[in-house]
């Protein structure tokens, strides 16, 4: 996703990490600026996952 706050190429947009639930249903689990952090990791993703569905209980 673009970052138009910043003026620069592609790697000053945003990454958004989600989960297709269903045809209709996409959970947005975080958002970051590429420009901030470079990549995010698996088990990261997995914690993020973790928490989610430990609130939802």
């Amino acid at each position: 996703m673009r970052n138009s706050s910043i003026q620069k190429s592609k790697s000053a947009g945003y990454r958004l990490i989600y989960q297709v639930e269903s045809l209709t249903s996409i959970l947005l689990l975080t958002i970051y600026s590429k420009f901030d952090r470079e990549d995010i990791g698996v088990n990261e993703i997995r914690g993020i996952l973790a928490d989610f569905s430990s609130e939802s209980d």
